[in-house]
């Protein structure tokens, strides 16, 4: 059985196995001599060994070549006497270099040096490519703050599942996590709250115990960097004009009733609300742009979700606004926020990202809805010719329960909700009910970890960890059958293991 996860389209062992010691010479053209730098790192940290250019095929251990005609973010691995590397793309080769580690012991994927005297790589031909363009991982770091250490490391674990984007969720109403030049006390007063829930919300207990952080540029280069090594693309989120509180708690007159707030020490969806005044727009775009400009021609979401209006309807100024422009309903004010931000981001070079509250008003064209209230509201976005990608909360959303066992740590939702690895493996991305044309606009998915309830790297672990494992063989395209998968799981868990995840148990 292949011990590929993600299982790839066509693998066959047809060979001999191959075996390697330190140091492993590899041939290979130099637009790829970046990515052999990464596994080279890569080998030198779990098992001390080295990796060496060769400067001819003849006599190297592993040959690379570069193929126009393959997919992107295509490969071809084949291992019969020597390992063979076909890609196109720099992209292409990473996964193949993360393929043939999978192609020996556990021990490959160590971060603390392990010995190993010798590496028995399984003869195989591998032949793979992915069907969905869009394979993401969402990372709140506002209600729990993460370091750079941890958000690096994370990137790290979901580039070896071939996941291929980083949402990070910077803001809500429990803190501002990115440094505003223009904005500063976003950072020395939003950055940080008093307190945080004890146990569930619902038991309405706080501590008083200060929580807090934020990314400076450096920071934020630092991730960037490191993304694109591991070919990541980080996809930063400032979510307006709601989820405002800490914004408020900062700047109180970018609010609609004048009143002072802490950083919200609750979880939940605060009613406190930017305002629609050109003020308060200029603000949300001035912190957009410069939040995006950390991250030069990637993807922005602007947020859009779980706005309350009831502030608007109650403010005069509001109403104002909502006649001046002739709308009816108090939510189509959102759309001022939505347009005006989706216009400022492609201006500068960006794609637009919003989650799918956004189609109940004006939805600028060549924005991307990511639906995740339903997989209905992605069948809608796909039917109104929006590219789509699908995160229901349903089954994407890794803040739920892994299973109904009573001693689980608190989640977001209580018993009986729960989401096992074998749901997510079992999750088509792609409705039914979809036609042909609208299938084609769903780009991909993502999963959602929302850390109200996550506050540590361990805990983090504990609930991506193997859900993420199945859902990377899903958005790759290859999922089949669950008890060959559960097979390879259970070797693949051993890599996790030794790199020293704190997944949740299978048993």
């Amino acid at each position: 059985m292949s011990p590929l996860l993600p299982q790839a389209r066509f693998v066959e062992q047809a060979h001999e196995p191959l075996t390697l010691t330190s140091p492993i010479l590899v041939s290979a053209p130099l637009q790829f001599v970046a990515e052999v730098e990464v596994f080279a790192a890569d080998l030198r940290q779990a098992i001390g060994w080295d990796v060496t250019f060769s400067p001819e095929a003849d006599g190297a251990d592993v040959v690379i070549e570069h193929c126009e005609t393959m997919a992107p973010e295509g490969f071809s691995l084949r291992v019969d006497g020597r390992i063979e590397i076909a890609a196109a793309t720099p992209t292409g080769l990473f996964y193949a270099l993360t393929a043939l580690r999978q192609l020996g012991p556990p021990s490959l994927f160590s971060t603390s040096g392990i010995r190993l005297e010798e590496w028995v790589v399984e003869g195989v031909d591998v032949v793979d490519e992915p069907v969905y363009a869009w394979r993401g991982s969402h990372l709140d770091v506002a209600r729990h703050f993460f370091d750079v250490e941890t958000v690096c490391r994370h990137i790290d674990l979901i580039a070896e599942h071939r996941l291929n984007y980083l949402h990070l969720h910077l803001n809500d109403d429990q803190g501002w996590r990115v440094d505003v030049p223009s904005w500063p006390l976003l950072t020395t007063i939003g950055a940080f709250r008093a307190g945080s829930p004890v146990g569930h919300e619902n038991d309405n207990v706080q501590d008083s115990v200060p929580h807090g952080g934020y990314y400076t540029a450096e920071d934020m280069a630092r991730i960037r960097n490191y993304a694109t090594l591991r070919h990541v693309t980080i996809v930063p989120e400032i979510d307006l004009p709601g989820h405002a509180q800490a914004v408020l708690a900062a700047y109180p007159e970018l609010g609609n009733t004048g009143e002072r707030f802490d950083v919200w020490n609750h979880w939940g969806i605060s009613e406190h609300v930017l305002n629609v005044s050109d003020e308060a727009l200029s603000f949300a775009e001035d912190v957009v742009l410069s939040v995006a400009s950390h991250f030069p021609g990637s993807p922005v979401h602007i947020g859009g979700d779980e706005c309350p209006s009831t502030e608007w309807s109650q403010s005069p100024a509001a109403q104002a606004v909502m006649r001046e422009h002739g709308f009816r309903e108090t939510h189509e004010l959102q759309g001022l926020f939505t347009t005006r931000l989706a216009a400022a981001l492609q201006r500068a070079g960006h794609e637009v990202l919003a989650w799918d509250e956004v189609l109940d008003a004006e939805v600028p064209e060549g924005t991307t809805i990511v639906a995740w209230r339903s997989e209905a509201k992605g069948v809608e976005a796909a039917r109104r010719g929006y590219a789509t990608i699908m995160a229901p909360e349903t089954v994407f959303y890794f803040d739920v329960l892994n299973t109904d066992d009573p001693r689980e740590p608190v989640a977001i939702s209580p018993l009986p909700r729960v989401t096992t690895w074998r749901d997510v493996y079992g999750h088509a991305i792609v409705p039914s009910d979809m036609t042909e044309g609208e299938a084609a606009l769903v780009r991909g998915a993502q999963v959602q970890l929302w850390t109200e309830y996550i506050a540590t790297r361990d805990h983090l672990d504990y609930m991506a960890f193997p859900r993420l494992c199945a859902f990377a063989e899903v958005v790759w395209g290859s999922a089949g059958d669950v008890d060959e998968f559960e097979v390879r799981l259970r070797r693949h868990l051993e890599r996790l293991a030794a790199r020293g995840v704190n997944f949740h148990p299978l048993d």
